[in-house]
């Protein structure tokens, strides 16, 4: 096993984790400091990943705008799934079970410990699981002229959010543009692209079961001038707990221990209990409202 840290110019750090069984310690790490963490070796052929970015140029350059409508979400239809997602699934239930070894979760009479969090993760489960291909089209200029109407340390392509899920795998090729804001700097530092790597971050369940222990760090997308001419694809896996699992605190000595501190994020405290679906609803309806009226 290895590991190593990736710098950017700011002398922040985004962790590059080998992935294996004796790793956990490292992503628990990750996930208190930053909130990401790269994650090498973690199983998913690189021939899958590209065949994946293929799938993604295919529909959105190789087929008509009309064909392509016939796929728009909507509040009955939300994508189409394949069986690449199980394949996703299936490394993010890896990942929690590190988390879950790292936590030292409790083994309780129904044997959870280190499946604690796999069990409320069911593949079968109504979930807000989603797996999605991003694509931001090329902006061009006429060769000669400088466009006044960007500017490229404030212009966005996605908005500063955090994601709603428990855990998110990002696919990368190429071209990247990502910032992640460190939770406790508040600095952004650029996100580089890493060879044959996955990029994992937490999202919001995760840091409400464990008490702002582990940080659902807000991101974003910016212009980058250097390529802003060619296409940008990602392709996202957001893991979500089944849909009435509920947001209590896990059993582990490191959240019991916050809770006696009286540590943990103020909305978390004031907030009654809720589920995993009800978190979805208002995160949804708090982001898109504004957007259909």
């Amino acid at each position: 096993m290895t590991s190593n840290v990736l710098y950017n110019n700011d002398n922040d750090e985004i962790p590059i984790i080998d992935f294996s069984i004796e790793c956990s310690k490292k992503i628990k790490y990750a996930c208190e400091y930053i909130g990401f963490c790269y994650l090498k070796n973690h199983g998913i052929s690189n021939e899958f990943i590209n065949e994946m970015f293929s799938i993604a140029k295919e529909f959105f350059i190789g087929i008509s705008r009309e064909e392509q409508l016939r796929y728009i979400m909507n509040d009955e239809y939300f994508g189409f799934v394949d069986l690449k997602q199980e394949a996703c699934h299936d490394l993010c239930m890896k990942v929690l079970q590190s988390l879950a070894i790292s936590l030292k979760i409790e083994d309780n009479e129904e044997g959870e410990g280190k499946n604690w969090f796999s069990k409320r993760h069911g593949y079968g489960m109504k979930s807000g699981d989603n797996f999605r291909i991003l694509h931001y089209p090329p902006i061009t200029i006429e060769e000669g002229k400088v466009s006044e109407d960007i500017n490229y340390n404030q212009d966005i392509r996605a908005g500063s959010h955090t994601d709603y899920g428990s855990i998110t795998l990002l696919f990368q090729k190429e071209i990247g543009g990502l910032e992640i804001q460190h939770p406790y700097t508040k600095k952004w530092i650029q996100v580089p692209v890493v060879p044959n790597a996955i990029l994992i971050n937490i999202g919001d369940l995760m840091e409400f079961w464990t008490k702002g222990l582990f940080k659902s760090t807000k991101h974003r997308v910016l212009f980058n001038k250097e390529n802003m001419h060619l296409h940008r694809y990602s392709i996202a896996y957001f893991c979500h707990a089944g849909r009435d699992i509920g947001l209590d605190p896990i059993p582990s000595e490191f959240i019991i221990g916050r809770i006696r501190e009286g540590e943990g994020i103020d909305e978390m405290n004031e907030r009654k209990r809720i589920t995993a679906g009800e978190h979805l609803r208002f995160k949804q309806e708090n982001t898109y409202k504004p957007i259909i009226n």
